[in-house]
């Protein structure tokens, strides 16, 4: 069992280094004749650099110099061709080991802003930390957290109304809860005025001295706030290295090279500018001085130490223990993903209850103009029109009302699954605990109002009524969750969608005699969910009724039984089977579909 004691261990002697790291990004394009052509831009040139347990150490330079990009290089989070030796004690680590023994605090937390500090921390460390600790000892742990990092008294507070300080803190908190040797922070100071970003920097000074590697990319700080560094990385535009070493030195190394910053000048500010105007030549004379030479005998005299240990005593045991950590199964992932959904459905109830009025009003509204609606000849055409009208209602509903929820919680997902907070089926399955019993109520909502209002005309009871409307429900819940998990963005979903439902619809029966429709076309009609949908509810609206009593004008035309209805249309009696396992058929295809695309982004899109 996980000891509270175990916390705090330091690993002293531990020393992260980097050495001629660079980063490409790849991307590919298919021309008009599919031909495809595959692109690389460097992002990284050739950095390096070493951090010691017990020290605190900057990454700085102007925007675009590649500071985020550097530090998700090297907690091995980012995407893109990565080259180089990145290393803990002249060891190299791999992707799976980096994420254990780090954390990372992003320049801007995406998190669910419904939750409090204290269920968004309990989360957090109920899928982080080894599975073995208790959620007594997790409670504990959180308390301890809240206390060093004054959050007691906002552990109650919701994340979205935490001003940019309490966040930071609160950022900083969740990656601590595993007790990481390393901590990598960017821009933790970005947004908070002098005192917050001080007190911040104050927190990574005190973490550092706990025996831990602390690395943070800083922007234009305070003379006061760059001094409590002990080393300093500068990156020019275009990801080059300027300088790498003791911050105390940094002044002398640039006043060697002719840019003396004045005596009551920011040292920050005057090294951004001085990099903005001259960055070829702070590069090439950092390659030639002292400080690089020291640099590169420093990560080779590691890496010599460190072989020659292995020879001799194997492994270090102080990367064991994170090899060993019990990481959540799926089925705790599960649970907690729901939970956390599940939350915050509740904390947007009165958002949630809008929504159901609003379906409400709406089920009124098509019921209404068929209240006095007739078993006729004039009823036909209205029972029809009714059904149509509620089977697209349902579809187009729960197909968008998916399509536009589900991409905003993209970032937020991508950036977990990168961290290895847990695996994307998980959270797809969850979605779909949380995303089908919420559209399954609607639905039942949305059609027991109108079967009531209009009236059941003919002989299908309640249940046949409703109960296709609820399997198109169903599937049109999993088209949109397949749509969304294909694009970046609503509105590209959209475009897609849009056509593709309108010849759908077509293809329902009520526009278009099916039976005219050409053979070369007919298939379309097994991809519609409304035409599925339309069928199974006229089947069992109409396969009971007998007979429909004519006009008196023997020359007017006349469907005399409700099986004439159904031929009329373009459906057969004995497809009831058939359109209900189209759609239970499209629910798991598209789920399928939609999971293969939501995978595929997860492992391609960027974590940070």
């Amino acid at each position: 069992m996980y000891e509270l004691s175990e916390r705090g261990d330091t690993m002293s002697d531990l020393v992260f280094t980097w050495e001629n790291v660079c980063l490409y990004a790849v991307s590919s394009k298919k021309n008009l004749l599919g031909k495809k052509t595959i692109s690389r831009l460097k992002l990284l040139h050739n950095v390096s650099g070493l951090a010691k347990a017990g020290t605190l150490c900057a990454i700085m330079g102007p925007s675009g110099s590649g500071k985020t990009t550097l530090l998700a290089a090297l907690s091995q989070r980012s995407t893109g061709i990565l080259q180089g030796d990145i290393e803990l004690n002249g060891r190299p680590i791999d992707k799976n080991l980096m994420i254990r023994m780090s954390g990372f605090v992003p320049q801007q937390d995406l998190s669910f802003k419904t939750l409090t500090v204290n269920e968004h921390l309990h989360f957090m460390a109920s899928l982080r930390m080894d599975q073995r600790v208790s959620q007594l000892q997790i409670k504990r742990i959180i308390e301890s957290l809240c206390n060093e990092l004054n959050l007691l008294n906002c552990r109650r507070t919701r994340l979205g109304q935490l001003s940019g300080g309490e966040m930071k803190r609160v950022s900083l908190a969740v990656q601590m809860l595993p007790d990481p040797p390393v901590l990598l922070c960017d821009e933790p100071t970005t947004g908070l005025d002098s005192f917050s970003a001080s007190q911040v920097v104050t927190l990574l000074r005190s973490f550092a001295a706990k025996g831990k590697v602390v690395i943070a990319s800083i922007h234009q700080p305070a003379s006061g706030i760059f001094e409590m560094f002990d080393k300093v990385c500068l990156l020019v535009p275009g990801g080059k290295q300027a300088y790498f070493g003791d911050v105390d030195e940094a002044k002398a190394h640039f006043a060697q090279l002719g840019y003396i910053c004045p005596q009551e000048f920011n040292s920050a500010e005057y090294f951004l500018t001085q990099m903005s105007n001259h960055p070829d030549r702070l590069c090439q004379k950092f390659e030639d001085s002292k400080h690089y030479r020291t640099l590169l005998k420093e990560i080779a005299a590691l890496k010599s130490t460190s072989r020659q240990c292995t020879l001799i005593y194997g492994m270090d045991e102080s990367f064991l223990k994170f090899y060993s950590i019990q990481t959540a199964s799926t089925i705790t992932q599960m649970k907690w993903l729901i939970w956390r959904s599940a939350l915050d459905l509740y904390r947007n109830m009165q958002k949630f209850m809008f929504k159901m009025s609003i379906y409400v009003l709406t089920a009124l509204l098509i019921s209404l103009p068929y209240t006095r609606t007739r078993l006729d000849q004039e009823g036909i055409q209205n029972i029809q029109g009714r059904n149509y009208s509620v089977v697209t209602e349902t579809i187009f509903t729960q197909a968008y009302a998916v399509m536009n929820t589900f991409p905003a919680e993209i970032p937020v997902l991508l950036r977990e699954i990168g961290n290895g907070l847990y695996k994307p089926a998980p959270y797809y399955l969850s979605k779909l605990f949380i995303l089908l019993p919420k559209a399954i109520l609607e639905t039942i909502l949305f059609s027991s109002i109108i079967y009531w209002v209009a009236g059941g005309s003919g002989d299908a009871g309640f249940f046949s009524f409703v109960f296709p409307i609820v399997v198109c429900a169903v599937a049109s819940s999993a088209y949109g969750c397949c749509i969304s998990a294909m694009f970046e963005n609503t509105r590209t979903a959209s475009l897609l969608a849009v056509p593709f439902d309108f010849v759908s619809y077509t293809f329902s029966g009520l526009f278009l005699q099916l039976s005219s429709v050409p053979l070369y076309l007919s298939w379309i009609k097994y991809l519609s969910r409304f035409y599925y949908g339309l069928e199974a509810m006229t089947i069992l609206q109409w396969r009971d009724i007998s007979s429909i009593p004519c006009p008196e004008n023997k020359e007017l035309p006349c469907i005399e039984d409700g099986y004439k209805v159904m031929y009329n249309y373009g459906y057969h009696p004995n497809n009831l089977l058939l359109d209900l396992s189209g759609l239970m058929i499209m629910f798991f295809v598209l789920n399928i579909v939609g999971y293969i695309f939501f995978a595929r982004r997860s492992r391609k899109s960027s974590t940070y």
